[in-house]
């Protein structure tokens, strides 16, 4: 064979193997959001407190979203806090960075930890009754995504909700 065609095999290899994900938009306006997704995301959903899970995969990476609403007056600190802590001990883990962050004004969270095979992080807002909670992981050997930035970053209200 041919260098020419070894090297344009090995090229079409490459450009292959290291093809960037092409993320899509997902939006719902029962849940009010919306958001890039590196796959069209599996759907699930739960009767307590109205909980709505949306999630994908690419590769070995996780993505995925979840809401929940809770009754008026709950406080959005501690629920924010229980909900890290709950995702974080369940996968063995310990924060390494946390930071007060916001979506359209909303206050939240962004945390980054590392667990016992995962590493990952989090954003989670609180927005009027309404917990969103925003995971990315990956193997803990893995050097930090490209898609943990475009999916975090991506998630949008679709309007004020209602008081």
């Amino acid at each position: 064979m041919s260098a020419s065609k070894i090297l344009a095999l090995t090229s079409l290899f490459l450009a292959t193997t290291f093809a960037q994900t092409e993320w899509k938009e997902y939006t719902s306006s029962d849940g009010n959001f919306r958001v890039l997704f590196p796959d069209n995301p599996q759907q699930q959903t739960g009767t307590e407190r109205n909980l709505h899970e949306f999630s994908a995969t690419a590769g070995a990476e996780s993505y995925g979203l979840a809401y929940a609403d809770y009754a008026p007056g709950t406080d959005w600190e501690s629920t924010v806090n229980g909900e890290r802590d709950s995702i974080v001990n369940g996968l063995g883990g310990s924060v390494v960075d946390e930071k007060r962050s916001s979506v359209d004004a909303y206050s939240g969270k962004w945390i980054r930890f590392v667990g016992q095979n995962t590493s990952g992080e989090l954003a989670i807002y609180f927005v009027g009754r309404r917990l969103y909670v925003l995971h990315a992981f990956a193997p803990k050997s893995a050097k930090r995504p490209q898609g943990f930035s475009e999916f975090l970053n991506s998630f949008r209200l679709l309007s004020k909700p209602k008081p």
